[in-house]
């Protein structure tokens, strides 16, 4: 919001950060005009300025906030500033005494040596040959012989590692950001978030073909969660100021119909394999933890699984126990009965901290046997040790007036 009220600073995403544009609405009129192309997250500074990200750098461009105009040309103030490339995010604030923070985009970060290991029941390692990635979320495919990752690097795609070859193969190609891959139950393809829009769409697993549309998101944006066992029904998170969980009718005409929708935030569901279960996490408690529903009739019960806290809930494939991370980190494991009716035993931690957790995104996944759970590791970079390889954030105590002095 620009001084006074009357108008309103935002951006319009493009395909990429590069396309995207700063505009500003004239909430008196209704008007609404475009100040700069290829940029993104303008914040207006007291001096009369205009501070914006582009291409991992912030620029500074003088404005009148009562004309509504950018006066002159722009200038880089500040390189190396960490950005989103598919949305233009950007790691910056300016407060109103001058002062800056802004997290710096450095050439190794944590988000580019991530690795995948395999960890058993008692916490032991096995490393596994893919290569160091910015591994960000995973499913293991329903025959445990592949994985599809979502690697959020310049690039922000999907693609697929298979154990037997030892292979890492690209799925998608979008200019924007493929995200959140999920398995068809007949391990045939891999449904994504794609980054043009806010739509579903899938393609076959061995990237054959071309990849179709399954869902019309219409405004809230879309992430697949878990396909039923016989693959006719998808459930799905829809992330609305509170995200809810909707369900998909393959075949149809793919749009969303309420499934679990209230005012806490759901997400992160996945289906029995029988079928006749939902386990999700709400933080309706005011704290995030496991439930249990019975599916489709989600309205005919409700269990509380964890109870110490507890995301990212994933059934055993013999239905029997259902995995979960705690309030504290740890992975952990809860015995269930589930015919004839549902009940659920006590949690019991199974390994530590030390292992890569992704926000709303499943960042592990459990093996076949149930005895083996796929984990993504935070590497240091090359010549740096665990603590150096963090992200960091720099505070400029007065930083605009080094903005002023170069600006003409």
């Amino acid at each position: 919001m620009l001084p006074g009220g009357r108008a309103v600073l935002f951006t319009v995403h493009g395909t990429g950060a590069d396309n995207a544009q700063v505009a500003v609405l004239n909430l008196e009129t209704g008007q609404r005009k475009t100040l700069i192309r290829g940029g993104s997250q303008a914040e207006y500074v007291e001096t009369g300025h205009l501070v914006y990200a582009a291409a991992g750098s912030l620029r500074a461009v003088r404005f009148d906030p009562v004309r509504l105009e950018v006066l002159g040309d722009a200038v880089p103030v500040l390189e190396d500033v960490d950005m989103g490339p598919a949305t233009g995010a950007a790691d910056f604030s300016v407060s109103r005494t001058g002062s800056l923070v802004y997290m710096p985009r450095g050439p190794a970060g944590p988000a580019e040596t991530r690795s995948l290991v395999w960890v058993n029941r008692q916490g032991r390692e096995e490393p596994i040959q893919a290569p160091p990635r910015a591994f960000f979320a995973l499913r293991l495919s329903p025959d445990g012989m592949h994985v599809a990752l979502d690697i959020r690097d310049q690039e922000n795609d999907i693609w697929v590692w298979g154990f037997a070859r030892q292979t890492l193969t690209r799925l998608t190609f979008d200019s924007g950001a493929d995200v959140f891959p999920v398995w068809t139950p007949d391990g045939r393809r891999i449904v994504f978030r794609g980054g043009r829009d806010n739509n579903l769409f899938w393609r076959l697993a061995d990237g054959t073909g071309t990849e179709e549309q399954i869902s019309m998101a219409g405004y809230y944006p879309q992430f697949a969660m878990s396909f039923s066992p016989d693959g006719k029904s998808l459930v799905i998170t829809e992330q609305k100021a509170n995200n809810d969980l909707s369900l998909i009718v393959m075949g149809g005409k793919g749009q969303p119909m309420p499934l679990v929708q209230t005012t806490f935030t759901e997400g992160l569901a996945e289906i029995s394999p029988d079928g006749r279960w939902l386990a999700y996490q709400s933080n309706e408690s005011g704290q995030d933890q496991i439930y249990v529903r019975p599916f489709p009739d989600v309205n005919s019960g409700r269990w509380q699984v964890s109870s110490s806290g507890g995301t990212k809930p994933v059934w055993a494939r013999g239905g029997r126990e259902l995995f979960y991370v705690d309030g504290a980190g740890a992975l952990t494991t809860v015995p269930v009965v589930t015919s004839p009716a549902f009940s659920a035993g006590t949690p019991v931690k199974l390994f530590g901290t030390q292992y890569f957790s992704a926000v709303q995104a499943r960042s592990y996944d459990v093996a076949p046997d149930g005895q083996r759970f796929l984990m993504i590791k935070d590497m240091p970079a090359s010549g740096q040790n665990t603590t150096q390889a963090l992200a960091s954030m720099v505070v400029v105590l007065n930083w605009v007036e080094e903005m002023k002095a170069r600006l003409p």
